[in-house]
């Protein structure tokens, strides 16, 4: 219930239902409201999501993520950095990012820390034009998936660096036939590739596969398997 009224932007009756409970809310509960509030901007509701959930999960960054998350879309860079902080005080570091696809046996590693893959030259070369395409049909690159204070043009430059768009980009430019292009990613896919995916599976008229680390997405002609509930 409070998953289904946070979504719909009904924040107030998801908090007024929370209150209500003859149970004591549980992470679930709490994270369910937190995603809500990230998704609809509401920083008040957030951080007494984010309090509890700190409490009853201090070792899951991915609630600390979503609260940098939120407050970098409202450009609070000094609130980014408190729970970056926080996230050091209890040990916690930003997962390892990486994904992966295998192509005629072999299995292509794209990593957001280690080397570049050896093809990365060509790769980005695919992906400037891949983007330039789905532009032209809609495409806005998705900025707030980055939790960096620079400008417009360079958090553009950082999301072409996300590892599923690369090992997107390589399973096209090497997928000589129409067999799906499946791709795995160990950490949850941020808006801005979600978007990406569907509109490289419209252009490029090909099948995408991506599991993540919270949901399987299949995309084709421009939708996705979830219908954007992710």
């Amino acid at each position: 219930m409070v998953d289904l009224l946070g979504r719909a932007g009904y924040l107030d009756e998801a908090w007024d239902f929370i209150q209500t409970m003859p149970l004591e809310p549980d992470a679930t509960v709490w994270g369910a409201l937190l995603g809500s509030c990230r998704i609809h901007k509401n920083s008040e509701l957030a951080e007494i999501a984010a309090k509890n959930l700190f409490k009853l999960e201090p070792y899951n960054s991915a609630n600390y993520v979503l609260m940098m998350n939120l407050y970098s879309v409202l450009n609070r860079w000094e609130d980014v950095e408190h729970v970056r902080g926080l996230m050091g005080a209890v040990g916690l570091k930003n997962r390892h990012v990486f994904s992966w696809i295998q192509i005629d046996q072999t299995v292509h590693v794209f990593s957001a820390e280690e080397k570049p893959h050896p093809e990365a030259g060509e790769i980005y070369f695919e992906l400037y034009k891949l983007v330039s395409d789905i532009k032209k049909l809609g495409y806005v690159p998705d900025v707030n998936c980055v939790y960096q204070n620079i400008d417009k043009v360079e958090k553009e430059k950082v999301l072409l660096s996300h590892t599923e768009k690369l090992a997107i980009t390589y399973g096209l430019i090497k997928m000589k036939s129409s067999a799906p292009i499946r791709v795995i990613k160990n950490t949850r896919v941020c808006s801005d590739c979600h978007t990406a995916a569907k509109y490289m599976s419209l252009v490029r008229s090909h099948e995408i596969f991506l599991k993540d680390g919270v949901r399987f997405h299949h995309f084709k002609e421009g939708k996705c398997s979830c219908n954007d509930y992710w």
